[in-house]
C-alpha cells in the first residue's frame, strides 16, 4: 500500500511539473498580438514567374510558387503595382478597379490572394496614389475639358498644364479634392473585399495636399492619418506602410504618427556601408538613432527595414570589396536580426545583380532601358523564369533557385535559415528593444532585442563581425547559443540568449 502511495505521490509531482513547465508556454498567439510583425517579400509579378510561357510574370506564376515561399518562411508579400498601366513597372495606372492584362485577369488575381491566405501569407499591395497614368481616362477627358468631372482630380499650373512629380506620363493627383479621396476609398474597399490586408503608399513625401508647391509634411501627415483610420475601420489589423524616399530619418519618422511604418531607407544605407567595410563603428548605434528618432512620434512603431528594393541597385550589385559571397550571407543576417517586419527583395534571396543603366539600347527590347535589370527575372532554372527583358550578363553563372535549394550552403538556405531563427524567438519576431552591446568596436557590432509579453520573456544578444578575421568573444555570460559560435569567422553571426534581468549587463 505505501509502495502505491510512493508511487501516486511521484506521478502527483510529475504532474504537477509538467504543469508548471507548460504555464512557460505563451498562452495567446503572438502573430495575432502583434499583427503588423511579418517577413515580408517584395515581388515584381512580371519578372518573378512565367506559368504560361510568354516570356511575362503573371499571378498563376506566383500561386503556382506559394509553395516556394512559404518554404522560405515568408509571411507576407508586398506586390509591386498589379493595376493596368502603359508601363512596364505599373506605377502609371490607367485603371485602378482592372488589374495588368499581361498577369492574367481579375479572377487570377483573387485565386492568388486566396491560396495565399491559405498558407498563411499575407498580401500587400502598392497603391499609386500620388499620381495616374496621363492616359488614365480620368485624365485625358480633363485635360482638354475644364467642364469635365475630372477635372478636379488633378492639379493645374497657371498656363493650364497638370503637375507633375514625375516624369515619364505620370500626373500628379489632387488628394485635396473630396472626389478623389472618396475615389481612393473605393479603390480601399475593392481590393479589401478581394483580401488584400496591406497597402504600400508609393511617393508618400510628394503628395500634395493644398496648391502646387504649397504643401506641407504636416498635410501629408494629416491626409495618411485619415486614410489610414479608413482602413483600420474595415480591417484593425492592416498594415500601411509610407515609401518616404529620404536617408535622413529626421524626416521620415514624423511620418510614423499616421501610417503604421515606414521605410528605413537610412538604415539600409547604413548596412551597404558597413558590409562594404565603412563605418562599422558607427553601425549600430547609426541605426538605433532612427529607432529613438521613430519612438518620438510613435513610441510602438514598428520598423520596415530593407537592404535594396526595386528602386535601387541591387544589394549583389551595391556591396563593394572583396569577399561578396560572405558578405551576402552576412547581409541577410543583419536584415533578419533587425526589430519590425523585414523585406526581402525577390531575387536578394539567391545573389541576383543588377544596376540601373542612364539610357541603354540592345537587341530584343524595343524600348531605352533604365531602371529595367533593378527587376529582371528570378532565376528558377525552370521553365517558369521570365525572358521579358534580355539577359544582360551581371548574373551570368548565378546558382539558381533549384541549384540553391539542394545546396545547403547557399545563400537561399541561409535565407531560410535566418527566417526561421527569427520565427522561432519572440524576440527576434517581434521584439523593438534595440540596445546596444558595449563590446562593439571597428569589426563587431552587436545589439540586444528583447521581448516580453504573458509569460513570455526573452532577450537575444545578437552580434555581427563586419571584418575579414575572426574575432574572438570572450567573458560571455549566455544562457543558450542559438546560432554560429565565439570564435566568429569573417563575415558571421553570433546570436545568444541572455537572461533578461541582466540585459544591464550587456549594454
Amino acid at each position: 500500500m505505501k509502495r502505491k502511495l510512493v508511487v501516486i505521490a511521484l506521478l502527483f509531482m510529475v504532474l504537477v511539473s509538467l504543469a508548471s513547465c507548460k504555464k512557460e508556454e505563451p498562452t495567446v498567439d503572438l502573430s495575432a498580438v502583434n499583427p503588423k510583425n511579418d517577413v515580408y517579400y517584395e515581388l515584381f509579378v512580371r519578372s518573378f514567374a512565367d506559368s504560361d510561357g510568354d516570356g511575362i510574370g503573371d499571378f498563376n506564376g506566383v500561386t503556382e510558387n506559394l509553395d516556394y515561399l512559404q518554404n522560405l518562411g515568408i509571411t507576407a508579400l508586398w506586390l509591386m503595382p498589379v493595376n493596368e498601366g502603359p508601363s512596364y513597372h505599373g506605377y502609371s495606372v490607367t485603371d485602378y478597379y482592372a488589374v495588368e492584362s499581361d498577369y492574367g485577369t481579375m479572377d487570377d488575381f483573387q485565386t492568388l490572394i486566396d491560396a495565399a491566405h491559405q498558407k498563411g501569407i499575407k498580401i500587400m499591395m502598392d497603391l499609386v496614389i500620388n499620381h495616374t497614368s496621363d492616359q488614365n481616362p480620368w485624365y485625358t477627358q480633363s485635360r482638354y475639358d475644364t467642364a469635365s468631372p475630372y477635372r478636379d482630380y488633378y492639379l493645374w499650373t497657371s498656363n493650364d498644364q497638370a503637375y507633375s512629380s514625375f516624369v515619364g506620363g505620370m500626373v500628379d493627383l489632387n488628394l485635396k479634392s473630396p472626389a478623389v479621396v472618396e475615389e481612393i476609398h473605393h479603390i480601399i474597399d475593392f481590393y479589401m473585399a478581394m483580401g488584400v490586408t496591406g497597402f504600400r503608399l508609393d511617393a508618400a513625401q510628394h503628395f500634395m495636399i493644398k496648391d502646387i508647391n504649397n504643401g506641407s509634411v504636416a498635410d501629408n501627415i494629416i491626409f495618411i492619418a485619415q486614410l489610414n483610420a479608413y482602413i483600420k475601420a474595415i480591417n484593425e489589423d492592416s498594415f500601411l506602410v509610407s515609401e518616404v524616399y529620404d536617408t535622413s530619418f529626421d524626416m521620415v519618422a514624423p511620418y510614423f504618427q499616421a501610417s503604421d511604418s515606414a521605410f528605413n531607407f537610412y538604415a539600409s544605407e547604413k548596412m551597404i556601408t558597413s558590409l562594404s567595410g565603412s563605418e562599422i563603428s558607427f553601425f549600430a548605434r547609426r541605426v538605433q538613432n532612427t529607432y529613438e528618432a521613430y519612438s518620438e512620434y510613435n513610441s510602438e512603431f514598428v520598423d520596415t527595414p530593407f537592404l535594396r528594393n526595386h528602386d535601387q541597385d541591387r544589394t549583389a550589385s551595391s556591396i563593394s570589396g572583396d569577399y561578396l559571397d560572405q558578405k551576402l550571407l552576412l547581409s541577410a543576417n543583419v536584415l533578419l536580426t533587425f526589430p519590425g517586419s523585414p523585406i526581402i527583395y525577390y531575387g536578394d534571396e539567391i545573389g541576383l545583380k543588377g544596376t540601373r543603366f542612364e539610357g541603354l539600347n540592345i537587341s530584343g527590347y524595343d524600348t531605352t532601358i533604365y531602371d529595367e535589370y533593378r527587376r529582371s527575372a528570378l532565376l528558377w532554372g525552370n521553365d517558369y523564369t521570365t525572358s521579358w527583358l534580355p539577359e544582360y550578363g551581371f548574373n551570368t553563372g548565378l546558382k539558381t533557385v533549384s541549384e540553391q535549394l539542394d545546396d545547403p550552403n547557399s545563400l537561399l538556405s541561409q535565407y531560410k535559415e535566418m527566417i526561421a531563427i527569427r520565427k522561432a524567438h519572440p524576440a527576434l519576431m517581434y521584439g523593438n528593444a534595440f540596445d546596444l552591446y558595449k563590446g562593439n568596436d571597428n569589426k563587431i557590432q552587436g545589439f540586444i532585442r528583447s521581448y516580453q509579453y504573458d509569460t513570455v520573456n526573452e532577450a537575444i544578444l545578437v552580434i555581427h563581425n563586419f571584418s575579414s578575421t575572426t574575432y574572438q568573444i570572450t567573458d560571455l555570460n549566455y544562457e543558450t547559443l542559438i546560432y554560429g559560435s565565439l570564435d566568429m569567422p569573417a563575415y558571421s553571426t553570433l546570436i545568444v540568449t541572455i537572461n533578461p534581468d541582466l540585459v544591464g549587463d550587456y549594454i
